[in-house]
């Protein structure tokens, strides 16, 4: 069989830069170049008025031509020389080059061929893998299948057989597979009987029969009316098509009825067939089946045979092969292309290695399936083709897979095939070509051409020496009327001195241009540093621009470090990018503030506006690229914003020799652009009186508008600015801060129904409400494919409707008394944590993704519309266990064994469904809040507060509304993905039932038990009773369960501003909740300052010492127990005048809400 390789040239495209354009950007873009000249003192000679003369005696015109006739006389030597070189080694270059391609050549087509050849080998190879590891897995299944269906061989009918033999056909290119079970004699009675009873699965298989779209163009997916099969066991007669020709097979030791069968033929004439017995192929082969127990094959099979007997359909079999196969022979010849059938053995009991054999698979194996690797190979005939010249190509290539090679190649009765492949001429001849008399002759020319350029250049290069001799003698003539003969040799010895000294703005230019300070350093001096003149500039017109990302400190508090870096390189890249189209110089980042300067190193006439449009540009990508980053960096991203200061003024700039040189910028520039940054607002660009001035003088007056009030600067005083204003940029509103208002719902008269249809659409959502909904949805999804990879490493199956969920929408069943001292994770796997580590290569399919972003969106519509307790606080709560969880490490001694990470985070680092249930139970533990504590719901004697008995009323509301929504009809492929056994949602219930509870701190009897498990668990005095893994899940269970109750009150642990964000919040819904007159305690001004201290140190810091004291979440515990201390020193001092603020704004947004406007959330 040959096959050419075929070779395809993918064009390139150069992409242009994009320039940035626009009606007011249209401007000269050139620059006066400025001069830089360092003082000289020289001493005037009087002139005699005597031709000068050279040392020599010679007049200057006859020294000038004296040196022009020796070097005239040199060239025309070299000249001579060069063209005679040129002519010997193109001679030399040609034959050699004749000799190496053909060389070449030859090579390349024998490398080109061992690649051919290794890469039928490696698909021939792949598809035999397949082959073996298709029948044994099926094997296998079978054997499941009956265990499963509680059925014992022989009398096993599997009702699904079309539907996994189609698997194991598309997996591995069998064409047909036939499963027999082994039927002794003493049961041969019995298994007649069983097998009419049981023929149902006949019609079960043409119903879930799935054709291809060959099949179905060649009309071979018919089924009419199938007849009773046969009664008993029969021997097939070869060229019998009917079954009143068929007769009883004879008595004998044991059977191999013919069964299931995929795909199922158009007759059933053969079912109950002996397949020990048939003329197709020899009993010997199921003997050395049962012997290797795995797969071997037969002899060669006439496919033309099983047509005639109608155990195969000719058209439908050539519409197979045409898939892979081009035939260039007829009809008939299509049914010669070689094929076998592979017999595996199926066993009473998977993975027992003396279990008994059962029965067997019989897979048609079409052998040149095994040459497709996205051509089509060409079938040119029966018997050996290949042309005897290339004998010495020959590779032979095994199509076997044995388990046990040494044992099965041993037995008889069975066969083992390979491919011999060889090249032939017409691969050759389109390898080969004249390549080398072609490239002999290009050579020729080559040199040729060289040669004759050379004889014209050499006469163009004569002529401009003619020019450039002329032009120097009246050099030589003015400098020599201007200058005494020795200050003029001076000044040609320190030509290349007095260049550097004169050219210090063009060095510049160079050195930056070249992105290297190599040798910037120099020689040094052991007392003077270093020699020679050091690289620097004043540039007296230049502006320079400080950007500081507004807000950025308290965001960073809540990320991780990955994440900071994200934003980070996100904005500065693109920074950089607009930078470069502007000619805008990046001079350097500190922190998150970026630097820049226009005017410096090039000088540009029109710095200030240059700087001004780059301003602008850049705030306004800002803005976008912070509300797209917040679908993956969380909340408040997009709240994210520049604050820029621009001032104009002269500064010296240069390389500061020494380690880590780097082009530099100094004056009172750069501290006034610092200032003005500083004193800036979010948002928005400043300008100093300097910058404004020139936009005025060069007609952008427009541009600017006067800030009222005066800014005073660090070291300045008082400063009259500037905003930044140009007409055509779009205003970017800042993002809301929730996607709630802060108005209450009246939960009072509600009741208790979680049997209504789940709201649809979001009406009330907000763009900020989106991107948290989308930021929500991708963190589960990347949860949702470690789940999916450990259960793909761990051969978990799919949901089945053995699954119980209906034991957890009992009306009399309450979450409350569901709360679990232990929750058992499972044990590690090593296989699983290896998989799970790559979720990356893992799809979680479109359907699933719909309805989790569906459901997520169902949930933040049920959040009502409070100041605090609200889906942006939700998702708030959900970021911050996300960052504890990955945060969960290991001490470093034990980081790299994946057993010691499992043990020391007591198996949450293992356990992707663990993870997934503690961020969607961060997610829905505030559904539904009212904006009032549980005591006054029970006050209220609300339906909702009777209902669960007073106890953890909100708590428990938001676990059944959230859980009844998932188990909506419309969710079933996502409740899919979360959990596919009894087992796991039992796990996922108890984790979502505990880390809601959790939630409720006030609830004494559920507090007395999360700290007497936490004494059992972490205590100095705990005791051993628990048997080593109660202790782990012990342990597991009271991280889980504080891992939550810190990430609810994360903001009192995290920066000062985002502390005193959410404390605001939570003041308003007191404040407001208080004037609705539903507040026991009464205004809540009163009591807050001292209440908040008293907070910090009776629960938030000994939380945080407890997050550090279970010794599993690492540097977060510190940083979470320090941001707690500063906040509560903070509070302390401020607090009570934070206290009178919030009081005055309170009154004035509550106020207002009372008049019967609508409140709105901050």
């Amino acid at each position: 069989m040959n096959q050419q390789p075929m070779a395809s040239n993918n064009p390139t495209k150069d992409d242009d830069d994009a320039s940035i354009a626009s009606d007011d950007d249209s401007h000269d873009a050139r620059s006066d170049s400025s001069s830089h000249q360092d003082d000289t003192s020289s001493t005037n000679t009087g002139s005699t008025g005597r031709p000068h003369e050279s040392s020599s005696g010679l007049s200057n015109e006859e020294e000038i031509k004296q040196l022009s006739a020796r070097e005239t006389k040199t060239i025309r030597l070299w000249r001579i020389i060069v063209l005679t070189l040129i002519l010997v080694i193109g001679a030399a270059v040609a034959a050699g080059a004749y000799y190496f391609l053909s060389k070449q050549e030859e090579t390349q087509y024998r490398e080109g061929y061992n690649a051919f050849s290794s890469a039928v080998r490696d698909s021939s190879t792949f598809y035999v893998k397949n082959l073996h590891q298709a029948t044994r897995g099926l094997s296998e299944s079978i054997t499941e299948y009956a265990e499963a269906a509680n059925e014992t061989f022989p009398f096993v009918t599997i009702h699904i057989f079309e539907t996994i033999g189609r698997h194991a056909r598309e997996q591995s290119g069998i064409e047909s597979l036939v499963y027999s079970p082994l039927v002794r004699d003493r049961n041969r009675q019995a298994w007649e009987k069983y097998s009419v009873s049981h023929q149902e699965w006949i019609q079960r298989s043409i119903d879930h029969y799935e054709p291809s779209p060959e099949l179905v163009s060649s009309g071979q997916v018919e089924y009419g009316d199938m007849a009773p099969i046969y009664p008993h066991i029969f021997t097939l007669q070869e060229g019998a098509t009917e079954r009143k020709q068929q007769s009883p097979a004879a008595t004998s030791n044991s059977y191999a009825p013919y069964w299931h069968v995929s795909p199922f033929p158009s007759t059933t004439y053969f079912i109950n067939s002996d397949q020990l017995q048939t003329p197709y192929f020899d009993i010997a082969v199921f003997n050395a089946a049962s012997i290797a127990r795995e797969g071997v094959y037969t002899q060669e099979v006439d496919i033309s045979a099983l047509s005639k007997d109608k155990l195969f359909g000719t058209d439908s079999h050539i519409a197979y092969h045409e898939q892979f196969l081009v035939n260039r022979l007829n009809v008939s010849s299509a049914l010669q292309t070689p094929h076998a059938f592979l017999v595996e053995p199926v066993f009473a009991e998977v993975g027992d290695p003396t279990a008994l054999v059962v029965g067997y698979l019989q897979a048609l194996v079409p052998f040149d399936r095994f040459l497709w690797n996205g051509n089509k190979a060409t079938f040119l005939g029966s018997g050996d083709q290949h042309d005897p010249a290339f004998d010495y190509s020959r590779v032979t290539i095994p199509l076997y897979d044995y388990q046990n090679p040494e044992l099965t190649s041993r037995l008889s009765g069975h066969c083992s095939y390979s491919f011999l492949c060889y090249s032939s001429e017409e691969y050759a001849s389109s390898v080969k070509s004249n390549l080398a008399g072609a490239a002999v002759a290009a050579i020729c020319c080559l040199f040729l051409f060289v040669a004759m350029t050379f004889i014209f250049y050499d006469r163009f290069v004569q002529r401009r020496n003619n020019i450039v001799l002329s032009a120097a003698t009246k050099s030589h003539a003015i400098l020599s009327s201007l200058f005494p003969s020795n200050i003029r040799d001076r000044l040609y010895a320190e030509k290349t001195e007095t260049d550097a000294a004169q050219s210090g703005s063009s060095n510049l230019k160079s050195l930056l241009a070249n992105d290297g300070l190599a040798g910037v350093a120099g020689e040094e001096d052991a007392e003077m540093g270093y020699k020679g003149k050091p690289i620097a500039d004043l540039f007296t017109e230049s502006t320079v621009l400080f950007a500081d990302i507004a807000g950025f400190t308290a965001w960073s508090s809540q990320r991780e470090p990955a994440q900071v870096f994200t934003l980070l390189e996100t904005l500065y890249r693109a920074f950089d990018d607009i930078a470069r189209k502007r000619r805008v110089f990046k001079v350097e980042t500190v922190g998150d503030c970026y630097v820049a300067v226009t005017g410096v190193p090039e000088p540009q006439k029109e710095h200030a506006v240059i700087m001004c449009r780059f301003a602008r540009d850049m705030l306004s990508k800002c803005h976008m690229l912070t509300k797209r980053l917040e679908t993956t960096l969380g909340p408040d991203t997009a709240d994210l914003d520049m604050r820029v200061g621009i001032h104009s003024g002269p500064v010296t700039a240069g390389v500061l020799r020494g380690e880590r040189s780097r082009f530099q910028l100094f004056g009172d520039t750069m501290n006034t652009a610092s200032r003005t940054e500083s004193t800036g607002v979010r948002g928005k660009i400043q300008l100093t009186q300097e910058t404004a001035d020139i936009l005025i003088a060069v007609g952008k007056g427009h541009w600017v508008s006067q800030r009222e009030d005066k800014v005073i600067a660090k070291g300045k005083g008082e400063m009259t600015t500037y905003w930044l204003t140009i007409k055509k940029e779009s205003s970017y509103a800042a993002s809301t801060s929730g996607s709630n208002d802060s108005g209450t719902e009246d939960c009072g008269s509600a009741s208790v129904d979680f049997t209504a249809e789940p709201c649809k659409q979001i009406s009330s959502s907000t763009e900020k409400t989106t991107r948290l909904i989308e930021w929500n949805c991708e963190v589960l999804v990347r949860i949702l494919k470690q789940m999916h990879a450990r259960r793909k490493a761990t051969g978990g199956k799919r949901m089945s409707a053995a699954v119980d969920e209906n034991r957890y929408m009992q009306a009399n069943l309450l979450v409350i008394d569901e709360v679990q001292e232990i929750i058992h994770l499972p044990d590690f796997d090593h296989k699983s944590c290896k998989e799970s580590a790559a979720e990356e290569s893992v799809a979680i399919s479109a359907e699933v993704i719909d309805q989790l972003f569906d459901y997520i969106s169902n949930i933040a519509a049920m959040y009502q519309n409070n100041y605090f307790h609200n889906f942006e606080h939700a998702s708030h709560v959900a970021m911050s266990v996300s960052k504890l969880l990955s945060r969960i490490v290991a001490p470093a001694d034990v980081a790299g064994s994946g057993q010691a990470l499992h043990d020391h985070t007591y198996g949450i680092t293992s356990d992707p469904l663990t993870q997934f249930a503690c961020i969607y139970s961060a997610l829905i533990h505030d559904v539904d809040h009212c904006g009032v504590p549980n005591a006054q719901l029970i006050k209220e004697h609300t339906p909702v507060a009777e209902y669960y008995k007073g106890k953890s009323v909100a708590e428990q509301n938001s676990v059944d509304i959230a859980w009844h929504l998932l188990m909506d009809e419309s969710y079933e492929a996502l409740r899919r993905a979360i959990y596919t056994t009894n087992d796991e949602l039992r796990r996922f219930r108890e984790l979502v039932v505990n880390s809601v509870m959790a939630t409720d701190i006030v609830d004494k009897s559920l507090k007395e038990l999360r700290n007497a498990r936490w004494e059992a668990a972490f205590s100095e005095s705990a005791t051993a009773d628990d048997c080593p893994k109660d202790a782990i899940d012990r342990k597991a269970t009271i991280v889980i369960e504080h891992l939550i109750q810190a990430s609810d009150v994360s903001h009192t642990m995290q920066h000062w501003h985002i502390y005193r964000k959410w404390n605001e919040r939570f003041f308003f819904e007191c404040y407001h909740a208080w004037k609705e007159g539903r507040s026991e305690s009464g205004d809540p001004s009163i009591s807050w300052y001292k209440g908040e201290i008293g907070f910090f140190d009776f629960y938030i810091i000994p939380l945080a010492r407890k997050l550090k004291d279970c010794g599993v979440f690492g540097v977060s515990s510190d940083e979470y127990l320090n941001y707690a201390q500063r906040n509560r020193m903070e509070w302390e001092a401020r607090g009570e005048e934070v206290v009178q603020e919030m009081v005055e704004k309170a009154r004035r947004e509550i106020g207002a809400s009372s008049a019967g406007d609508s409140l709105v959330s901050m």
